[in-house]
């Protein structure tokens, strides 16, 4: 049975007179719940975010990743400085839970601060977590 490739993640960020447009291409975000607490953790950008809900964190993770991107230009003038992968264990933790179905990619244009949010395709996938064995 052939397996289906995931696509590499990609990021650019391109300058003109009056704009930075960024965009980063097929990032994967795994998402878990623990007891009612979401957490959404990127996969080859290092950032997350918390939410009470499923819909929460995702539009928690999408405009904290925007709002940081903003700040990277900010500050440093690129995004070099987010372009980290998260650390080992949160992989070890994807390995664990074999999830690779869902992408995300995002593509802004920076001038003035935006209203409204650039991510219209964003994908997660969810970990559950392990269901405890029963004693009979």
């Amino acid at each position: 049975m052939a397996t289906k490739k995931v696509p590499s993640t990609i990021a650019i960020h391109k300058k003109t007179a009056s704009k930075d447009v960024i965009g980063i291409g097929n990032l994967r975000v795994m998402i878990t719940n623990d007891d009612g607490s979401w957490f959404a953790q990127g996969l080859e950008i290092d950032y997350a975010a918390e939410g009470t809900s499923l819909s929460v964190v995702k539009n928690n993770f999408e405009q904290g990743l925007l709002a940081t991107i903003v700040n990277h230009l900010q500050t440093y003038g690129s995004i070099n400085y987010l372009l980290h992968p998260a650390p080992q264990p949160v992989w070890v933790e994807l390995a664990k839970a074999a999830m690779m179905r869902n992408i995300y990619s995002h593509v802004s244009v920076h001038g003035k601060i935006q209203d409204k949010s650039p991510f219209e395709q964003i994908v997660y996938f969810e970990q559950t977590p392990p269901k405890e064995n029963s004693a009979i």
